[in-house]
């Protein structure tokens, strides 16, 4: 879409920078709702009174961005997240660093391509609700294995001199984060439960073998219930698990390989996702063992499963109906 007045916004956790791209100098507001109303008035004065014409470009930044997303929403100004590293190459060699140049950059890259922005939109309550509580039980999971990890470790090393109130204290620490990561998956269920799409897209992801409690939230949350994503290939891309040629000219002919540049958490999920299924899907079974058979390392062919349950995953969402294993290809 093509717009003729580009935003670029660098934010903050207090300050948001914004720069028209054409322009030479750099507004800073406060990342708060009377800065909010600073970047309406700014705009109506400096830029245009015809937001239609506008797009504002800015960076994933987590939860910084949430209540601008939904203030230009409100106020019916289109407005585009990209990846962080995305901008940052389009810029080149760069030296030195400020917020301000940074609002500059972000606008030059929106500039450049402008043709291609496609406006987004916030996502919904629900959605917004699961993304915390998914990232709020992920990291309870990630302390009790961390308490876990640290009580093996003392009662290998101590023995019988471990220190009881040590251990005391670690086993009872584990035992709530453990109630707590209960609570929380039953808090997650509640959410996806209040929202029929949602609820209906969780159940045909968790058909699918491999796909369990933790891949399908996680699935809905990146994919924005699947509204984000629409093409399996893109979404391999984003996983990292979409391989690629490497070849130039007649002399480098390097390995077909996946890209680092990835959604790790993602394709950690689906890497389980996949040693889940070799174990109970016997279709896949029988694929990743043709795969080895056939001379492929244990990776690729692991790989080969993964792409393959996204496929499955994709299917299931676009028919609207679960997977059924007898009907497997």
């Amino acid at each position: 879409m093509k717009k003729q007045f580009i935003i670029g916004a660098d934010i903050s956790k207090l300050t948001i920078d914004v720069h028209c791209h054409g322009q030479t100098e750099v507004t800073t507001i406060s990342n708060d709702a009377k800065g909010y109303k600073q970047l309406l008035r700014w705009l109506k004065k400096q830029i245009t009174t015809e937001f239609s014409s506008v797009i504002v470009v800015m960076e994933y930044t987590g939860i910084y961005t949430y209540n601008l997303e939904r203030f230009l929403h409100e106020h019916a100004i289109d407005y585009v997240k990209r990846p962080a590293l995305d901008i940052k190459r389009s810029a080149g060699i760069k030296r030195g660093k400020t917020d301000k140049a940074d609002a500059m950059m972000i606008s030059k890259y929106g500039w450049q391509r402008r043709e291609e922005l496609k406006p987004m939109q916030p996502v919904s309550e629900t959605q917004q609700q699961l993304q915390q509580l998914m990232a709020y039980r992920d990291k309870l999971v990630a302390d009790q294995a961390s308490y876990q990890s640290r009580l093996k470790e003392l009662k290998g090393q101590m023995r019988e001199n471990m220190n009881t109130r040590i251990a005391e204290s670690t086993e009872y620490i584990m035992q709530v984060l453990a109630e707590e990561i209960k609570q929380t998956e039953a808090s997650i269920e509640e959410v996806i439960s209040t929202e029929k799409n949602i609820q209906t897209n969780y159940n045909l992801l968790t058909s699918v073998r491999g796909i369990g409690f933790v891949n399908a939230v996680h699935l809905l949350i990146v994919t924005e219930n699947f509204t984000r994503f629409t093409e399996v290939r893109k979404f391999a891309c984003y996983c990292g698990v979409a391989p690629f040629e490497c070849k130039s000219g007649i002399s480098i002919r390097g390995k077909t390989k996946t890209s680092h540049l990835a959604n790790k958490k993602i394709k950690s999920l689906l890497t389980m996702a996949a040693k889940n299924a070799i174990n109970h899907d016997p279709d896949l079974k029988a694929k990743y063992r043709e795969k080895v058979e056939e001379g492929k390392p244990k990776k690729v062919a692991l790989n080969i499963i993964r792409f393959k349950i996204i496929e499955r995953v994709f299917a299931v969402i676009k028919r609207q109906t679960p997977y059924i294993l007898s009907q497997a290809a």
